[in-house]
């Protein structure tokens, strides 16, 4: 089609479809007349101008910025669902500026009433006392937590965050589907689709006056750091998350980055004299404030969850003593309680005095008589929920529940009606969406976000939010897990005048804390990434001679290539492997298996793997541009995974070696020389040492003859990357001495033994030092020294000689065994003084449940 064409019919073919359809969703760019409304017309304008063409480019371009920033989300229980790629659609949701100050003044006043009840319910408990909220609804909520009673925060607002699912439904008025109070997420998505939206769409942001989000971020911030209870000046804070197996983990890592919060997992907290205190390399140092993305049960294994690996044993307590903020307030969570939906429009009138503006999804609480009845006569037509939603309970649709079902069903709603509520079902509106080169309506579901601004005591509400849509025509199921594709979300005006804080003349220096388990994945990630460069120079190597083999000789027979290939078993310890003359006659398969199968601890894909993984558990701690290189890894890791020719691997193996080293490039140019640079540096000298003595004791083990010895020679220095300064230092023949020379004794060659292990003394000795003063060498450094004397007074002409009728070279056999051995200990001595964890310890305590 031609692309003027395309450019007329893009949204006359989507207005026609809808006529067609007859659809009964209400449609957000039509009113019912057909018409477009106003705040859609220019932004179609500029959709038909760009036509099909652009419009493919630049969702390429969205998708393109999205992949290369390293936005991803995980999805459990898929085994392709660890960092899966964020979707965002190039179409955004679009709110005119009177609708939005209609929704605004609604998430404000339910945020005021819910912050109201909050209160209410965790102090006088008048409004279960009256009658207005009944006493099952609420001491049946796994969510309403006897631990946080009476216990508040300072000012009126205990709720400090806030956020809300809302749909449009047939009638055009919005409807709140979901309250999100205990630790609501996609904050940090919504920042980051705008970020790409801005990049990829610059001229509509600038023409269609599209209100910024980022007042709310400066907002939350500025309430987080007020909240401290002690060390008001220069609170510590702490963004909790449950770890970077957690969904939304790129967004924790995200947001802490942002504004300036260290992110840690419950592992870096510990409970001590009633403070909670965070676990660095540098010792204990107070923590003032939590911002939690863990879920409030499992906070505090002590008094909640007892299996729960999340949280922090006795955090409940120094909350109690006010040693600590926690955000939100452990127990908010009771406001999720679907039943309570049913309440609001009369306690609004009855709290504030006003009607409800966002009215909640039609909800009837089973455990009032007559609501169960109606629930029991329209089950077909409603969705039927628990009170309390967790792993263990599902939302019920009526409509696809067959006879015995809905007879089962009824049963356990009789036994418990107070644990159900029956909701009507909702036609989202639909929103166009760019799909298949197309526009495409698509149903779609509004998150907002709402923060209290502690300056004023009032509420903050982002002008904008998460929008998701559903991949199908005709589906309301828009979660990321099931498939949902994002949208940013523009709403139409002027910014509204915001307050700016004063800015002190010198702004103080904050100290960079590094959490002991963050310290450990940093130097665990400089030895993966040096164990990669390592294995994937070496598998070229091998690929290069394996290819060099004459074709009428049996592979078995050339010394060369088997040294090398049982060199490649005994590093990676995937043993008997080319130790098996059976393996050594045919070993193709093999070779593809030590390079590619991820699932063999110890191969090349493996290790880029645990490259990977490290990586992406300190993502706070990189910047940009190693993400994208990280993600040209990733891809190249996963093409390994599929690989099953030498011919493919090797090519793949070519690009990962500049990628490896273009990582190891970035890391040197733009790291701050501060402690996370230099564990970093600490694992990749010691894990680049290491190897390289392994690889000399079992490639140099015999003695050969000169020819043969020459050609292995000259592997292991292209293995070693020091070909070329050989044939500068030295100007003849390769030989034994000279090679072992450059390897292990040269100080000026980056590549030596002994290099490698005179930077890695000097690392360690910039290591933060234990609260003793230390008046001899630690036992790190005593490893060192006797290593680095160990080569120095090695005398590379004697480890030359091999045993008579064997030729094992015995003595270099031994001197590497030793030095491995050091290196080993001290490896274990490092790790040991500041990785090793406080043991959690548990208690018992006794729980007295409130009165009325």
């Amino acid at each position: 089609m031609d692309n003027q064409l395309y450019k007329e019919d893009m949204i006359s073919s989507l207005l026609q479809k809808k006529v067609e359809s007859n659809s009964p969703y209400f449609d957000e760019i039509t009113s019912p007349d057909g018409s477009v409304h106003p705040h859609w017309e220019k932004i179609l304008d500029t959709f038909n101008t760009l036509g099909k063409e652009e419009m493919d480019e630049r969702q390429l371009q969205l998708k393109r910025q999205l992949k290369e920033n390293g936005v991803t989300y995980n999805i459990y229980g898929d085994p392709d669902g660890m960092n899966r790629p964020w979707m965002l659609d190039s179409v955004p949701m679009i709110f005119g500026e009177q609708d939005w100050n209609v929704i605004e003044s609604g998430l404000k006043q339910r945020t005021v009433l819910l912050n109201h009840i909050l209160k209410d319910i965790y102090g006088k408990r008048t409004l279960i006392r009256s009658g207005h909220i009944p006493f099952e609804l609420i001491y049946n909520h796994k969510g309403f937590l006897r631990q946080v009673d009476k216990l508040k925060i300072p000012g009126e607002q205990q709720l400090i965050q806030y956020s809300a699912d809302l749909a449009r439904g047939p009638n055009g008025k919005m409807w709140v589907l979901h309250d999100r109070t205990d630790a609501p997420s996609g904050a940090g998505y919504t920042f980051e689709n705008r970020v790409a939206m801005t990049r990829v769409f610059p001229e509509m942001i600038r023409e269609n006056q599209i209100r910024k989000i980022n007042t709310y971020y400066e907002t939350l911030k500025r309430t987080i750091t007020n909240l401290a209870w002690q060390n008001k000046e220069e609170p510590r804070v702490v963004f909790l998350s449950p770890g970077s197996e957690n969904e939304a983990y790129f967004e924790h890592a995200y947001l802490s980055s942002l504004m300036g919060f260290t992110l840690v997992s419950g592992a870096d907290l510990t409970v001590s004299d009633g403070y909670v205190w965070l676990k660095t390399i540098k010792g204990l140092k107070k923590v003032d404030v939590i911002v939690r993305r863990v879920d409030d049960v499992f906070c505090d294994p002590l008094e909640f969850k007892m299996n729960s690996q999340l949280g922090v044993v006795g955090l409940m307590e120094a909350v109690r003593q006010q040693k600590v903020m926690l955000i939100n307030p452990l127990g908010s969570r009771i406001l999720e309680n679907p039943g309570l939906m049913a309440f609001l429009p009369k306690l609004c009138r009855h709290i504030l005095g006003e009607e409800l503006i966002l009215p909640s999804v039609a909800t009837w609480w089973c455990g009032q008589a007559a609501a169960k009845q109606y629930v029991f006569d329209n089950l077909e037509k409603l969705i039927i929920r628990k009170i309390y939603s967790d792993d263990t309970s599902s939302a019920m649709y009526g409509s696809s529940l067959d006879e015995e079902q809905i007879a089962t069903l009824k049963n356990e709603i009789n036994m418990r009606p107070y644990l159900y509520v029956g909701q009507e079902r909702v036609n989202f509106s639909t929103t166009p969406s760019y799909i298949d080169g197309k526009l495409a309506s698509r149903n779609a579901v509004f998150r907002s976000y709402v923060v209290a601004d502690t300056t004023d005591h009032s509420y903050q509400v982002m002008p904008g939010g998460l929008t998701r849509s559903s991949a199908d025509e005709g589906t309301f199921i828009v979660s990321n897990q099931a498939g949902g594709i994002s949208k940013d979300t523009w709403v139409l005006g002027s910014d509204k005048h915001t307050k700016s804080e004063s800015v002190p003349n010198k702004i103080p220096q904050t100290e960079n804390v590094l959490p002991s388990s963050t310290a450990e994945k940093l130097f665990w990630l400089g030895r993966y990434v040096e164990r990669s460069i390592f294995l994937v120079r070496l598998a070229r190597v091998i690929i290069k001679k394996y290819y060099e083999t004459e074709d009428n000789l049996n592979v078995e027979k050339d010394v060369v290539l088997c040294s090398l290939l049982k060199s490649f078993s005994n590093i990676t310890l995937l043993l008997p492997g080319f130790e098996d003359k059976e393996t050594l006659v045919n070993p193709e398969k093999e070779l593809i298996s030590v390079i590619t199968d991820v699932t063999k601890a110890g191969s090349l894909n493996h290790s880029l793997q645990a490259f990977l993984r490290n990586a992406y558990a300190v993502r706070d701690r990189l910047g940009l541009d190693s993400w994208r290189i990280l993600d040209h890894i990733s891809e190249e890791s996963n093409k390994l995974k599929e690989s099953t020719r030498i011919n493919d691997i090797s090519y793949i193996l070519d690009g990962l070696i500049i990628r490896l080293m273009a990582y190891h490039g970035l890391r040197v140019d733009t790291m701050t020389r501060d402690v996370s640079w230099n564990l970093q540096c600490i694992g990749s000298d010691l894990e680049s040492s290491y190897m390289t003595c392994t690889f000399l004791k079992n490639i140099l083990s015999k003695e050969l003859d000169s020819e043969t010895e020459k050609s292995l020679l000259e592997c292991v220095l292209i293995n070693n990357e020091s070909l070329i300064t050989y044939r500068y230092m030295y100007r003849s023949t390769i030989e034994f001495t000279n090679t072992l020379t450059l390897l292990l004794l040269n100080e000026l060659n980056p590549r030596s033994v002994v290099y490698q292990i005179t930077q890695l003394e000097k690392r360690v000795n910039r290591m933060p030092k234990t609260s003793e003063v230390q008046l001899q060498l630690s036992l790190i450094q005593k490893k060192l020294l006797e290593a680095t004397t160990l080569v120095r007074l090695s005398e590379p002409n004697l480890l030359k000689k091999g045993k008579k009728k064997s030729g094992s070279r015995k003595d270099l056999i031994l001197l590497m065994e030793k030095l491995e051995q050091l290196l080993g200990d001290a490896s274990s001595l490092f790790i040991s003084q500041y990785f090793n964890h406080t043991e959690t310890t548990f208690g018992f305590v006794s729980t007295k449940i409130p009165e009325i």
